[in-house]
């Protein structure tokens, strides 16, 4: 396999920047796939900029380790790798108007439907052009959001398939519980997902793709793998949740860094950022560093969150503003100007994970990585 060279770049002009380890992210798909056998399809889900991680590169490393097709939320995002130059098929999860569907329209992107709306979105915008457009049908088995009730997932299918130039390539269905464990919940609901594979069979219709099972599911219900998976945070590295069963050796592909630009001795009772809400508790030394919730750092870690510097843990002290954080480096020897603090990511053979920052800020890995904001360059290595 041939990959392409990440290009050199030289960090040191940089304040604060990201850093995409793209063969962890090779390395997370292997181990994906060798939950499957070869005859799954992997479904690899590269929305929101993949997760932040940068969708081009992503899709493209994604593309050569052999992912059947690219998953998004959008279908901004799928033209947006057709413009890349990334032929692999593509599936968009997001409901299609007739503008977006016609866009899509012969470029082997295919569209999620819900409802004969959906539907007929899709037959109107292909109307005439001799272009055909893949759809999937998404059936709701629990979640409450998108997709068709089960017991009226065969007529839509009839209807469907009835239709010119629409082709029915897939049904799918998304579980809202699949992170808590092996519940009854998830299993109860896979079961009636089989019943409407069923049901499609017994009425001779069969998509090439029946799938349900995202990065939870794949892990701990292999019952789930069905036609294809659709593997989406853990190719970052990230788990779903601490309740996921399965701990497979994932690789966490984002790092988040900045340098120290200043650093100041106070004293004791000394109030720091917004509000004077963290007041030192003895003479200490704060450096300041050129990120903030503008970046995507959570300001609710405020005083709870921590960082490495030169392989060390250093609390975060005072509320976080919109361009700056403060650090205590009082506990670290040969602190300077210009050294890097690294917010989440390794450093020095320690490890601070997005999913611990999350927890001081209330969130979830998720919305760590798909939150870091434009203005901090990405630096792709691997």
């Amino acid at each position: 396999m041939t990959t392409d060279p990440a290009p050199i770049v030289n960090t040191d002009a940089w304040l604060s920047w990201i850093e995409i380890d793209i063969e962890a992210i090779r390395h997370n798909f292997r181990i994906f796939r060798s939950l499957v056998p070869p005859t799954t399809a992997m479904f690899a889900v590269v929305k929101a900029d993949a997760y932040g991680h940068g969708a081009i590169p992503v899709a493209r490393a994604l593309a050569q380790e052999g992912a059947e097709v690219l998953c998004v939320a959008r279908v901004e995002e799928a033209l947006e790798l057709r413009g890349a130059g990334i032929a692999t098929p593509l599936l968009v999860f997001a409901p299609p108007f007739g503008p977006q569907a016609l866009a899509v329209a012969g470029q082997n992107i295919a569209l999620t439907i819900s409802s004969v709306e959906h539907l007929a979105a899709v037959s109107q915008a292909v109307a005439g052009t001799g272009a055909d457009i893949p759809v999937h049908i998404k059936v709701d088995v629990g979640m409450g959001r998108l997709g068709i009730k089960p017991e009226d997932a065969l007529t839509f299918a009839q209807v469907t398939t009835g239709r010119s130039g629409i082709i029915l390539a897939g049904v799918m269905t998304h579980f809202p519980c699949a992170d808590q464990g092996r519940g009854e919940t998830t299993l109860q609901q896979l079961e009636t997902f089989k019943e409407v594979r069923q049901a499609f069979h017994e009425a001779g219709i069969f998509p090439r793709y029946f799938h349900c099972a995202n990065s939870a599911a794949t892990l701990d219900f292999p019952e789930s793998h069905l036609d294809a998976i659709r593997p989406g945070i853990s190719l970052y590295g990230l788990m779903p949740s601490p309740d996921v069963i399965a701990q497979p050796d994932l690789r966490p592909a984002m790092a988040m860094r900045t340098r120290i630009t200043l650093l100041k001795e106070v004293p004791t009772a000394t109030p720091l950022s917004y509000g004077g809400t963290f007041v030192t508790k003895g003479p200490s030394r704060i450096a300041t560093v050129p990120a903030g919730y503008a970046d995507g750092y959570p300001r609710h870690a405020s005083s709870r969150a921590v960082a490495l510097l030169h392989g060390q843990r250093v609390p975060q002290v005072g509320r976080v503003c919109m361009d700056q954080i403060l650090f205590d480096v009082t506990n670290v020897e040969r602190v300077s100007v210009g050294d890097i603090i690294t917010l989440f990511g390794e450093d020095e053979g320690n490890f601070l994970s997005a999913e611990e920052l999350a927890v001081a800020g209330g969130t979830i890995g998720y919305e760590i990585t798909t939150r870091i904001g434009k203005r901090l360059p990405r630096h792709v290595v691997g």
